[in-house]
């Protein structure tokens, strides 16, 4: 297989326009914009999270911790294991890492995407993969979608640094979003039909929660650390396990309610239980409004991008 075929397509050239980036999102699931986002913010983020992973005792002291070498014990694996670790915690409660999807271009992106509706979960996920050599089978190196209960959820991925194909970048399979199965399994390589890239701080991934993804095995010496933001329509209900805290109040509230970046998630949202972060499907999915397979009816990008067919087969047949 030829490299190009396995690259992700820049859609850059698309920002601000919302209906094409809808039918992009219908046709393969996914968008992907090359530095997307401020380099030098992204990379501040990054080495920010990596010294309160190195406080804790991820990585070995006394080196830049973006490329110190991972210290032994494992610290955690599954994101449930590492909510209790200190170092974590910082990362969590961090005004740069919760921030992102605020005060940079993503927040344009995504309401050119969903709309006015469309907003960002109080809980942001940090992911922190080590290197194969120390831990042979993480959670992202299964194939898996993200879909949970919610019928339109977008994950936005956020590489904080610089993340070539051997630190194990995050890769999809376009067109895997027209059906609601998968075959769990682990990602060792790029077969065909999968895309990725080298990616570049200030890179971003957004893909539909059934587009089928994984991360392959980070073959480099130092550990990965990327960024999940997930966004929904306020007309669905949502994962109550996103939204509210363990104190009844909603994530990040007491921490960030005061700064002018922080934006509530607005009255009246319906919450569920299920459905949250690396949580069984409940199948089968529900209508799309942005995707469609089997048993669904096309999509409102995918009922104008045939529209537009037809319409350019009519006319050059004429």
């Amino acid at each position: 297989m030829r490299f190009a075929d396995r690259e992700l397509l820049d859609s850059s050239h698309l920002l601000g326009d919302g209906p094409a980036l809808r039918r992009q999102i219908a046709a393969d699931g996914y968008v992907f914009m090359r530095r997307l986002l401020p380099p030098e913010r992204v990379r501040a983020v990054g080495t920010a999270g990596m010294r309160c992973l190195q406080s804790a005792g991820w990585v070995e002291s006394g080196f830049d911790p973006d490329s110190a070498s991972p210290r032994l014990p494992i610290r955690a694996v599954r994101m449930r294991d590492a909510l209790g670790d200190p170092g974590y915690q910082r990362i969590l409660a961090a005004p740069g890492f919760n921030s992102i999807p605020f005060v940079s271009p993503l927040a344009d992106l995504m309401a050119q995407i969903l709309g006015p509706m469309g907003f960002c979960y109080p809980l942001k996920i940090p992911r922190i993969v080590y290197p194969a050599d120390l831990v042979p089978r993480q959670p992202g190196n299964f194939v898996h979608k993200d879909y949970g209960a919610v019928q339109d959820m977008f994950t936005c991925w956020v590489p904080f640094g610089d993340v070539p194909r051997t630190l194990g970048g995050l890769a999809v399979r376009p067109g895997s979003h027209h059906s609601d199965r998968v075959r769990p399994r682990p990602l060792n390589h790029l077969g065909p039909g999968w895309k990725s890239t080298d990616y570049e701080a200030g890179d971003v991934l957004v893909f539909h929660c059934l587009t089928t993804h994984a991360a392959p095995p980070n073959r480099a010496a130092r550990l990965r650390f990327s960024g999940e933001y997930r966004w929904q329509l306020a007309d669905q209900p949502a994962p109550r396990r996103m939204v509210i805290g363990p104190n009844g109040h909603e994530i990040g509230s007491r921490l960030f309610g005061r700064s002018d970046w922080w934006h509530a998630v607005g009255s009246g949202l319906t919450l569920i239980d299920g459905g949250g972060v690396d949580e069984g499907q409940v199948l089968p999915a529900a209508p799309s409004r942005f995707v469609a397979f089997p048993g669904s009816a096309p999509s409102p990008a995918e009922r104008t991008s045939r529209a537009r067919t037809v319409h350019s087969h009519d006319r050059h047949s004429a």
